[in-house]
């Protein structure tokens, strides 16, 4: 979730971070099953170039990331921080960016973000009783918060809200609870209201951000081998697109969408064992 809530402490030049089921079952499609389960041994993905930030840097860009398609929209716990592709060139910068409305009911940690149609959907918890997730949006130009923002049901997330991801071609938009989700939430993309839940083919532990491409959710999970997951949004397959495998300490974080000229489409966050840097590690198929 959650950099174990980066607190955002610079000292000395240090960086110190803590960090309606659906209601009858279809038949399966065996076929479907099958042709599933074929890609998903045929996926293959490797890592085609890393770039690291340190101290101040890695704070502001420590929980999640998305992108508009021309630049790199990354958060902390309490901020959003716009650059170039560059990763370095700032363009716009939120550095207290929850709302005071949910901040006053305790929200003080913003999980991996996603991009829509000029919007920045960021998820927001409260790190005591996780009583109050919400979705909020921003102008994904400027980062202000645009006075909108949705509460989630609290029975689907307990443990509050570490991602949120936008499915733009199917007008849905996408969260799941953090510790074994048994479920994917499928919400209307146009009013956030609650459509359904998908069962999952297996319980995803510890996702720290998702990202819908080529029509499957992919989620970057902390787990032992800081898993890339392949979920099917619409049956709840979930498959192993790449097991990370980064070491010991090191905390995965959020994932980006976006074909790169170096091949690259998945980009993922993860935060050093050292807790004083940031890693950005760029995927290709």
């Amino acid at each position: 979730m959650k950099l174990n809530k980066i607190v955002g402490v610079i000292c000395a030049g240090a960086l110190i971070a803590g960090s309606l089921t659906t209601a009858a079952w279809a038949a399966p499609d065996v076929a479907a099953t099958k042709a599933e389960a074929v890609q998903q041994a045929t996926e293959s993905w490797q890592e085609t170039s890393k770039q690291t930030f340190w101290l101040l840097d890695a704070l502001e860009r420590g929980q999640g990331v998305t992108s508009d398609g021309n630049s790199w929209i990354f958060n902390s716990n309490y901020g959003l921080l716009k650059t170039d592709l560059d990763g370095k060139t700032v363009l716009a910068r939120n550095t207290l960016a929850i709302p005071k409305a949910i901040s006053d009911k305790g929200g003080d940690h913003i999980g991996d973000v996603s991009y829509y149609n000029g919007l920045i959907y960021a998820p927001i918890e409260d790190g005591n009783s996780y009583s109050s997730p919400y979705i909020a949006l921003y102008d994904a130009n400027t980062l202000k918060y645009t006075g909108t923002a949705y509460e989630l049901p609290l029975n689907l997330h307990p443990g509050g809200v570490p991602w949120v991801a936008v499915d733009a071609a199917r007008g849905q938009v996408y969260t799941a609870q953090w510790s074994q989700a048994p479920v994917l939430n499928v919400f209307q993309l146009s009013d956030m209201t609650l459509l359904k839940t998908v069962p999952l083919s297996q319980p995803i532990d510890r996702i720290q951000g998702a990202e819908v491409y080529n029509g499957y959710l992919y989620a970057s999970s902390d787990n032992s081998s800081k898993t890339l997951y392949r979920i099917n949004p619409d049956t709840g397959e979930v498959g192993t697109a790449l097991d990370r495998n980064l070491g010991s300490g090191v905390e995965a974080q959020g994932i980006a969408v976006l074909p790169t000229s170096d091949g690259a489409v998945l980009h993922i966050l993860d935060v050093g064992s050292n807790r004083i840097s940031v890693n950005f590690r760029h995927y290709k198929p």
